[in-house]
């Protein structure tokens, strides 16, 4: 009695085989080489995204065989034992509008679901069955993206299209060449990691291995933007450039626009250059083109320049006091009209801010005067610090003057090195004498004599109103000494002279050629005596 058992084992190989009892007792082994085909356990999920359509009950525990339409595969089984006369098999397929059968070769014709077995063709009863899922595959991938450059930092999105329409398995697979510089997640966002380029690959997930690819570009945004100032100061008309610096240095677009937030103050063109058009405060502000939100500014001071300073007359200045010097700037509506003054020689004067010349000794120095606009405009005045006088006297109390004759007299200063000489003189009775001071000698007057009397003529000093006079007597005073006798007695020579004048004669000046002495005087002559014999 020939007893059969049908049995089914269900490996990690897949490996199928079924044992019957054969003449003479011999067991009867069909196995299939599943190890290189598409075969899962029937309680594997990943087969469910093939399958459409309602599942065939009786193929739901048995192992199922993924089927590409038009495509083929053979199901190689080997009859054991080696005793087996009959070592052939049959394959068949339930449903061959699903799938066709051809020797050990089983092609997919349309999606579908159908079961095949394999068949001892010496015992028919001993066989391996497969429930071959025959679905439509995938024949084209193609990739596209919102856009095909990325920041850094920020995401794109990549769509894969599938090929034919009815494909079983729509889904793909991402895959970054380069995760460093582009990492992609399941669900195809790209993220850009640092500056460069990536390919991003979609690989259907239908086992057929279609792929395409898109090529992504990470870009390096600007993120920061400084300019070289912060604050500048630009004269009307005149212009000067800002410097903007985009980080970090990588960044690949550094292109910045420039605005003004007041152009009837100042204009800025594309290159960063501001030009000054009216006095006034602005803003000007450069913006990443690119970068929303990236930006900086800086502050615009519109300046009226100076063009001119001059100088008011200078003040007069003594030592240890002080003057205030006197200035113009040209415009009036310069926008900064304040100055920087310098003395010449501090050890004449010296000058504060505010133009106050203080003297320090008598002298001369120049005083310049500076803009601080930037206009670099400049003037300078000499100045002269004076020493006061402290009083003021006649070099001698009494002048002789002939009638219409002139002579001139002068008054000590004091000290000598005051420097004001101006004086100026008056005469008491200008019908006796006249006075007139003598150019650039301040200090000297000449008196010319106008009738026979006495005056007095009096200088007052223009430095500390000091005054001073001298006695004018106007006279006929070359008539005044006449000569009556002149003779040598022995060794003595006698002269005598007659007053005929006013004068009190206190000497007489003779050219002799010997040594004289006087030995008679009165008010009206004065005798003379030969002392001693000329030397020869």
């Amino acid at each position: 009695m020939k007893k059969i058992l049908v049995f089914l084992l269900a490996a990690v190989m897949f490996c199928m085989s079924l044992t019957a009892l054969a003449e003479g007792n011999a067991a009867v082994t069909l196995e299939v080489d599943a190890d290189r085909l598409p075969v899962y356990a029937a309680d594997d999920p990943y087969p469910d995204a093939f399958r459409s359509g309602e599942k065939q009950a009786e193929g739901e525990t048995l192992p199922i065989l993924l089927l590409p339409v038009k495509k083929s595969l053979q199901l190689r089984a080997t009859v054991k034992p080696g005793t087996v006369k009959n070592k052939k098999t049959v394959l068949s397929a339930a449903d061959e509008s699903v799938a066709q059968v051809r020797g050990n070769t089983v092609t997919g014709l349309k999606p579908g679901e159908t079961v095949l077995t394999v068949a001892s063709e010496q015992d028919a009863s001993v066989t391996v069955r497969y429930l071959a899922v025959v679905y439509r595959p995938v024949t084209r991938v193609s990739v596209t993206a919102s856009a095909k450059q990325v920041a850094v930092g920020q995401t794109v999105s990549l769509t894969a299209a599938i090929l034919p329409e009815d494909a079983a398995v729509k889904e793909v697979e991402w895959i970054s060449a380069d995760g460093q510089t582009a990492a992609v997640d399941e669900n195809g966002t790209v993220t850009g990691m640092r500056r460069g380029n990536a390919r991003i690959t979609a690989v259907a997930k239908d086992g057929s291995n279609i792929r395409a690819n898109i090529s992504i570009q990470v870009i390096q945004d600007a993120e920061e933007i400084t300019l070289d100032r912060q604050e500048l100061t630009v004269d009307t008309g005149k212009s000067t450039v800002l410097k903007a610096t985009v980080l970090p240095k990588d960044a690949n677009k550094k292109d910045v626009a420039w605005s003004s937030s007041n152009e009837s103050i100042a204009k800025v063109n594309a290159q960063g250059r501001v030009t000054g058009v009216a006095p006034g405060d602005c803003e000007i502000t450069c913006r990443s083109k690119t970068a929303e939100g990236v930006w900086t500014k800086a502050f615009v001071h519109v300046q009226q320049p100076v063009k001119k300073i001059g100088f008011g007359a200078a003040p007069t200045v003594y030592v240890n006091e002080t003057g205030k010097l006197t200035w113009t700037v040209e415009p009036a509506n310069a926008t900064n009209q304040a100055l920087r003054f310098k003395s010449g020689n501090e050890k004449i004067l010296t000058v504060d801010e505010d133009g106050t010349v203080t003297g320090i000794k008598a002298g001369e120095a120049y005083v310049s005067a500076m803009s601080t606009d930037g206009s670099n405009r400049q003037a300078r005045i000499k100045m002269r610090v004076y020493r006061h006088l402290t009083g003021v006297r006649m070099k001698r109390k009494t002048a002789y003057i002939d009638l219409k004759a002139t002579s001139s007299a002068g008054a000590i200063l004091e000290p000598e090195s005051g420097t004001n000489h101006n004086m100026t003189w008056e005469s008491a009775d200008e019908s006796i004498a006249k006075a007139k001071p003598i150019a650039k000698q301040g200090n000297r007057v000449n008196i010319t004599g106008g009738r026979a009397g006495e005056t007095v003529v009096t200088g007052t000093t223009e430095d500390g109103g000091f005054t001073t006079s001298i006695t004018v007597k106007v006279g006929d005073w070359e008539k005044s000494l006449k000569l009556k006798d002149a003779y040598v007695e022995g060794a003595d020579a006698y002269l005598t002279v007659k007053n005929a004048g006013e004068l009190k004669i206190t000497s007489i000046t003779a050219e002799i050629s010997a040594v004289m002495e006087v030995i008679f005087s009165s008010p009206a002559f004065l005798t003379v005596r030969y002392a001693s014999a000329p030397s020869t």
